[in-house]
């Protein structure tokens, strides 16, 4: 697919996105588990395109891989011994497992995963495919809190009021554990860690890497407008979801409307920062580069 293609599918696909956000959040699909898979369809579509755009096949696969399978690793370990999230499991409401994990879970840490991974780049000023000395170890740091931001925003409506999984022992983040946003630093930097350290051994340089100026700022701010909208799965519902008691496994009771204007204005001023300051900071770096390039003279 040329580039002008992708450019234009993975923008249709961000809208496409956006769009069943809002219908979804108005018209409230009866099966959480069709709204989670048709989300994660879309992040997953985008993160394709995207990353085709910037890796080679295998590169991306890897990425794929690793997220996969650390992902059920850790999610499996979990539910078996309480490391690292804390004791739980999942309901019949995701669908199929594979062992103890909806197939749908480790799709969605990749998806996501990729748009967190993107976003840090930015963040971090690397604009390429390729990681350098510091870089190695500063994008997967920087793409970890990243990626916890929207578990932040998502663990107690996904879990508290819709029972997608339940925590065993409750907790004091409307029913999620503490422990949990650890658990998921530590899964989540373990994905992008291993990643960075496979892509700075690669020998190949991105296509941006080569070009002398400027950036293409559309790329970037697809990432960021597909980050922002995963953000507003869990902003809408403060507008759109009535009031309910909703009581946990410990027997600890929370009002669901409590839960989602939290929510919304935690993803609102985490994920929605995210996504704007990344917006600015992509423009920046445009600027600069067009000054250097104005500075070099024909």
């Amino acid at each position: 697919m040329n580039k002008a293609l992708s450019n234009t599918v993975i923008w249709l696909l961000v809208a496409g996105y956006f769009l069943w956000v809002l219908a979804d959040s108005f018209f409230h699909r009866e099966s959480t588990g069709v709204s989670a898979t048709v989300n994660v369809f879309f992040v997953i579509a985008i993160a394709t395109l995207h990353g085709l755009r910037r890796y080679r096949l295998k590169e991306f696969l890897v990425f794929f891989v690793i997220a996969f399978i650390v992902s059920n690793f850790y999610e499996n370990l979990s539910i078996l011994t309480g490391f690292p999230f804390g004791h739980y499991h999942y309901t019949e409401a995701l669908g199929p497992k594979l062992f103890l994990v909806p197939l749908l879970i480790a799709p969605a840490y990749f998806g996501c995963g990729y748009l967190a991974w993107s976003l840090a780049h930015v963040f971090v000023g690397v604009f390429g495919n390729k990681l350098r000395a510091e870089q190695i170890w500063r994008v997967p740091l920087v793409a970890a809190f990243v990626m916890v931001m929207w578990d932040l925003t998502m663990d107690p409506i996904a879990a508290t009021v819709q029972k997608q999984w339940i925590w065993h022992d409750g907790g004091s983040y409307f029913g999620v554990p503490f422990v949990n946003y650890l658990g998921w630093l530590l899964c989540v930097y373990t994905i992008f860690q291993l990643f960075a350290i496979y892509i700075s051994r690669q020998s190949v340089a991105s296509a941006q890497e080569e070009q002398s100026g400027t950036i293409d700022r559309g790329y970037w701010y697809q990432a960021a407008a597909a980050y922002a909208t995963t953000g507003l799965t869990s902003a809408l519902p403060a507008l759109t979801s009535g009031n309910a008691v909703i009581t946990d496994a410990t027997g600890q009771q929370w009002q669901a409307m409590q839960i989602y204007q939290s929510m919304a204005l935690i993803a609102i001023f985490t994920m929605g920062f995210v996504a704007l300051l990344s917006v600015f900071l992509v423009d920046k770096h445009q600027q600069r580069s067009l000054c250097r390039k104005d500075s070099l003279g024909p």
